[in-house]
Formats: C-alpha cells, sequence, structure tokens
C-alpha cells in the first residue's frame, strides 16, 4: 500500500504504550498533539523521554491544540519544551497550533470531518497551516536526499 501514496497519516491513541511508541518510531515525522492539561504534557514528555531513551525522538514535533489565544499556547508550549531542556536536553520543534473552536465540537456531533463541515473555521485553517508545513519539509528534505 505504501507504493501508492506520498504520505500516510495515522492517528494513534493516547498515553505512551509501547504500540503507540513502535508506530511513531517507523515514522518519518511524529506530530505530538499536547493540550493545556496537566495530564497531556505529562504524558507527551514521557514519550519524548522514551523516544529520546530509544534513540527516537529526532522526529517529533509539537501540536498544541485547542490552544484558547495564541498567547496560552505558545505557554503550553514552553511548559513542554522547558521539561524537554531541562532534562533531556532536547529542544523539539513547534509544528503548531489549533485554535479552541465551537465548530470542532459540531463537526464531531455530525461525525463529519473538519475540513468538510467547516473548512472557514479557525480550526480548519490552522489544521491547513500544520499540514502545509509537513508536506514543505517532506518535499525540502526529498530534495535534499537528491541532492546527497
Amino acid at each position: 500500500m505504501a507504493d501508492d501514496y506520498d504520505v500516510g497519516v495515522v492517528d494513534l491513541g493516547a498515553g505512551i504504550d509501547r504500540t503507540v511508541r513502535m508506530f511513531s518510531a517507523t515514522a518519518t515525522r511524529t506530530l505530538l498533539v499536547v493540550t493545556d492539561e496537566p495530564t497531556s504534557l505529562t504524558d507527551a514528555y514521557a514519550f519524548i523521554k522514551l523516544g529520546n531513551a530509544a534513540g527516537m525522538s529526532r522526529n517529533v514535533s509539537i501540536v498544541v491544540n485547542m490552544a484558547p489565544s495564541t498567547i496560552e499556547g505558545e505557554k503550553t508550549y514552553k511548559t513542554l519544551l522547558r521539561a524537554c531542556e531541562n532534562f533531556l536536553r532536547l529542544r523539539p520543534p513547534m509544528a503548531g497550533m489549533i485554535r479552541l473552536d465551537p465548530r470542532v465540537k459540531e463537526t464531531i456531533r455530525h461525525q463529519t470531518p473538519l475540513l468538510i463541515r467547516s473548512p472557514n473555521s479557525d480550526a480548519a485553517e490552522d489544521v491547513e497551516k500544520i499540514a502545509r508545513g509537513v508536506m514543505r519539509d517532506l518535499a525540502d528534505a526529498r530534495r535534499e536526499m537528491a541532492e546527497a
């Protein structure tokens, strides 16, 4: 199946169980989604720590989800970043932020993808921005490999 696609996206469950870590280890890039909830930040840090111990932390980028504002989203990212810098000597980059948007709950209730039901919503714009960044990074990596 991989021969037919340039990119595959797998949405893994929350937490740090072995299956989640093993899937992530095989990925070219892992987007680790966090919120400002303490359990989310703790799980994200543990995921990065275990990945680092196994030599698999280079491909992790952070996405802050349900950010009430840009300032609050940056604060959430910086909280995780400080822990990673202080204890792991790592600086996982921020891939982006998805703003808190009431339309997300509406799309869940209607079991319709956000980008189809509310393509002009704040959250949809944020998801598209992150996707463009991931695709740009992938194209840059492929170009570097071709030049090498």
